[in-house]
């Protein structure tokens, strides 16, 4: 019989991830258990101390197969799950693995939240081009954006700044 195991995201209650964690690896069945931390040096008046802190702010990701995956909504700490579209969302092995290579690189690394979607309406909130409204049709390295203008039957492609950027509504 085969098993067959995803790896989920779970979203724990605040601060709760190291505990929760540990209990996923003190089961006796075989799920896996992934919590990405990052190591700091903090300054104490009397003494430097190295912290591991949680990548994801309550996040942790479990590699269960069906039966495991209900166990693991009663261990202490659980919330839910991860979802899109009304299902658990499955991490990719290989997406797994660049979280694990990044952190072992030993670079300095911080999450960073999607704020705009290919295909959202932004409008340009701040100088000479105030007020251009368009559909957002690519992200370049998180500080450039391409956004398409409407006209005359046409489309105009400019970079634009993400922080000259707003969300805006359907016109």
């Amino acid at each position: 019989m085969t098993i067959n195991r995803n790896w989920y995201v779970v979203y724990t209650k605040p601060n709760m991830e190291k505990k929760f964690a540990d209990q996923i690896t003190r089961l006796t069945f075989g799920c896996e258990v992934y919590l990405p931390l990052l190591t700091e040096q903090k300054q104490w008046s009397d003494r430097v101390k190295s912290v591991s802190r949680p990548l994801f702010k309550s996040y942790v990701f479990v590699y269960a197969d069906e039966s495991e995956y209900h166990h693991i909504k009663r261990i202490n700490g659980f919330v839910e799950y991860i979802r899109f579209n009304g299902k658990p969302s499955i991490i990719r092995t290989t997406e797994i693995d660049k979280i694990k290579n990044i952190i072992a690189s030993g670079f300095p690394c911080e999450p960073a939240f999607n704020q705009f979607t290919v295909g959202q309406t932004v409008e340009i909130h701040t100088g000479s081009l105030r007020g251009y409204r368009g559909k957002l049709v690519e992200i370049k390295n998180n500080t450039l954006f391409a956004i398409e203008v409407q006209g005359l039957d046409q489309s105009l492609l400019m970079s634009v700044p993400v922080s000259m950027l707003n969300k805006t509504e359907e016109a």
